[in-house]
């Protein structure tokens, strides 16, 4: 079994990516797991060195230290665990995607995908506007022609779960015009490239799941096990933000609060009481982790 723990570089971890590294560390754990520790950084207008070195560090002083994959020792070396150092790897598997006929270039502005939206829906869903204009992929956003019909998985963690892709986001996108790679995309070519068979990921990667599950089929890749846990929040209810500073990491260890000590806010944060130690946290994931 492998399984990950991927941050990206768009601000500094927080409690709550404290209390997902013991569920993904504690799991692994339970089932004799190896972790990846991979640099989710696909978005290269928002990433930023100081993330990775700040991640990097405050994952070793907390504790977690990774089977494979990027460390603070291999902060500054091209990786096939760091996504900007992937792009060709990324583009060999589009080119598999476009020989099956399964992509096409779209020249549809933002603006022009929010007017075709109905009221109240909480996500863009896109039509299939450009579906059979024959459009290049380069210079324009590349598309994936979602297959009607729903995707059932079971969750680990939630039970069994239902998506319908072509109607949450219809066909989503893999390159924008920009040349810049999609969360959606990366996060599974990686999981393939990798041999990631357990996910572990908050619930607000739950919708996620089943166009990525498409994907991995027209890939023809294993549909790993996935396992999505609650996420921490803070006073108004908002999951917590990397771009909240005086919740990162960071200014708690610049506070002088111990490793032991964060890791106990996490805990206790998410509902445990008394807050447990990392070998609690294993023992509290048993029964979910062999179910």
């Amino acid at each position: 079994m492998v399984t990950r723990f991927a941050p990206s570089l768009t601000g500094y971890l927080h409690l709550g990516h404290v209390l997902h590294m013991l569920h993904v560390w504690g799991l692994a754990k339970v089932r004799g797991a190896k972790v990846i520790v991979r640099i989710e950084d696909h978005d290269t207008s928002r990433a930023r060195p100081e993330y990775e070195a700040a991640v990097l560090g405050n994952m070793e002083w907390l504790g977690f230290v990774p089977d494979e994959g990027i460390t603070s020792g291999t902060a500054h070396q091209g990786s096939a665990y760091r996504q900007s150092d992937c792009g060709e790897y990324y583009a060999e598997v589009l080119n598999t995607l476009y020989e099956q006929g399964l992509v096409y270039g779209c020249e549809c502005s933002r603006r022009e995908i929010l007017e075709m939206q109905s009221d109240g829906r909480e996500e863009l869903c896109y039509p299939g506007t450009c579906a059979e204009k024959n459009l290049p992929l380069e210079g324009n956003t590349v598309r994936f022609r979602t297959p009607a019909g729903t995707v059932a998985f079971r969750d680990l963690a939630l039970g069994d779960c239902c998506q319908t892709p072509i109607e949450q986001c219809g066909d989503f996108s893999l390159r924008d015009r920009n040349g810049l790679w999609t969360y959606q995309f990366c996060c599974v070519c990686d999981d393939i490239r990798h041999g990631v068979d357990r996910i572990i990921r908050g619930e607000d990667l739950l919708a996620s799941t089943g166009r990525q599950i498409l994907l991995l089929q027209a890939l023809k890749a294993s549909v790993p096990q996935y396992y999505h846990h609650a996420l921490l929040c803070d006073d108004t209810g908002q999951k917590l933000s990397k771009r909240q500073h005086s919740q990162s990491i960071s200014h708690l260890r610049e506070s002088g609060i111990s490793a032991e000590e964060v890791i106990g806010q996490a805990m206790h944060a998410a509902g445990f009481s008394p807050a447990p130690t990392p070998v609690a946290i294993t023992h509290a994931l048993h029964r979910i982790a062999v179910g």
